[in-house]
């Protein structure tokens, strides 16, 4: 049993811990610090730049959901009425939904026509299916960057205003001549190629000026 006066070293008069003794005060909550963790959590990969043009499968998935819009009956009763009307199986039109390179997906029309065109170097298929859909096919001319973006869209704008005043010239005289529409014609389908060269290079990250 210690002794009284080791006993009054500990403790106050109060029955307070003594701070100049051997024992530490208690710490409250508030004053503790938190634990430092080992390891940090790693940092998400940077977000991938759009592609400008969906998957094959991608694109027909869209045109079938597309046309189950307006129709009396279930997506399922649309689906298999599309498959009747091109002469497969709904599961065939299932397939065509997946990647052709992963699980039970086979290559779509979509596909086949791509590797048609490449076969055979004809666009002149592409022309017939951008008719049969209301337009023209126009290819995009591949034309090395031309100075600074802002110069060019400076270019592509002042074009553009020109076009505007050339179809003002043509309507003048209250009627357009068959020249006038092809020369038109060209005059907008070369702006067309240019305008998708200044997009595509906006898509590349061609943001800057010019070194």
């Amino acid at each position: 049993m210690p002794p009284a006066e080791g006993l009054s070293n500990l403790f106050l008069g109060d029955g307070a811990i003594n701070p100049r003794a051997g024992c530490k005060p208690p710490v409250s909550l508030a004053e503790r610090r938190p634990p430092v963790l080992s390891c940090r959590m790693p940092k998400k990969p940077a977000a991938p730049r759009r592609s400008r043009v969906k998957e094959a499968h991608h694109v027909l998935e869209d045109a079938l959901r597309k046309a189950g819009e307006g129709r009396p009956g279930d997506q399922a009763h649309v689906h298999g009425q599309v498959a009747r009307s091109l002469g497969v199986s709904p599961s065939m039109l299932y397939k065509w939904r997946e990647p052709a390179d992963q699980g039970s997906g086979q290559p779509n029309p979509l596909h086949r026509t791509a590797q048609l065109i490449v076969v055979t170097g004809d666009t002149r298929i592409l022309d017939w299916l951008a008719e049969k859909a209301g337009g023209q096919f126009t290819p995009v001319e591949t034309e090395p960057a031309a100075g600074a973006l802002d110069q060019a869209a400076n270019v592509l704008v002042r074009e553009f205003g020109l076009l505007i005043a050339d179809v003002a010239d043509a309507i003048a005289d209250q009627s357009v001549s068959p020249d006038e529409t092809q020369a038109l014609r060209a005059k907008w389908n070369g702006l067309r190629k240019r305008a998708e060269t200044f997009v595509r290079r906006c898509e590349k990250g061609d943001y800057g000026a010019a070194r």
